[in-house]
């Protein structure tokens, strides 16, 4: 098994993979949805109790694996890039942006989205503030209610995952792709997101363990 998989979607090569993201290989696009950069910050600074590193450290290794692994000219992020106001952790990022200057880094703008804009500035980041449309694909932070004919609409927020049932009752819950044209949602990338179980339905679901990538 691969820690991708290859389909075609509305005539467009894309990789899905078991870092919950997607690859377009044709313009050498990694999109990424959900990252919530800094909530651990975010928690702590209201009282709740975690770990100030939770989630940051991997979240920016599994990052820098993928720009390395496929060597990508651009990033697009469907939004929920920061989780919230602006803490401590948001010089990873400006940090992160500086060491990939390379890149063309696009934003596109979701609910968690409230920087000022001088930050986004600060990190070179492309501001999109509802969708980003390119050729037949429409990139998008929450599914949009109306996605013009023959149009494939690649949007986050949901944060999909679905249940996995064994011969013994047992069951596991894991994140995954769900698509049903014209969607295809993405799971979402940060390590420390919740889960939304989202029934199949008539669509199809592909589940990711951080090692595979499988249809079910």
């Amino acid at each position: 098994m691969t820690d991708y998989l290859a389909i075609q979607l509305n005539h467009t090569p894309v990789y899905l993979l078991a870092e919950k993201g997607v690859f377009l290989p044709q313009s050498h696009t990694l999109i990424l949805a959900d990252l919530h950069l800094g909530k651990a910050a975010h928690f702590r600074k209201s009282g709740i109790m975690i770990p100030a590193q939770a989630g940051t450290y991997r979240d920016y290794q599994t990052l820098h694996r993928l720009i390395l692994k496929y060597n990508p000219l651009r990033i697009i992020f469907l939004g929920d890039l920061f989780h919230s106001v602006e803490n401590a952790t948001w010089r990873y990022f400006i940090a992160f942006a500086q060491q990939y200057s390379q890149l063309k880094l696009w934003l596109v703008r979701g609910n968690h989205d409230i920087l000022s804009p001088a930050r986004y500035t600060e990190a070179n980041l492309l501001i999109c503030e509802d969708q980003l449309v390119e050729g037949n694909l429409i990139f998008s932070h929450a599914p949009l209610n109306h996605v013009p004919p023959e149009m494939l609409n690649m949007a986050g927020h949901i944060h999909p995952a679905t249940t996995l049932k064994g011969m013994a009752k047992q069951s596991l819950q894991l994140p995954c792709f769900h698509f049903e044209w014209p969607y295809l949602l993405l799971p979402a990338f940060g390590s420390l997101t919740g889960t939304y179980v989202l029934p199949k339905g008539r669509g199809k679901q592909f589940v990711v363990t951080g090692k595979t990538v499988k249809e079910i």
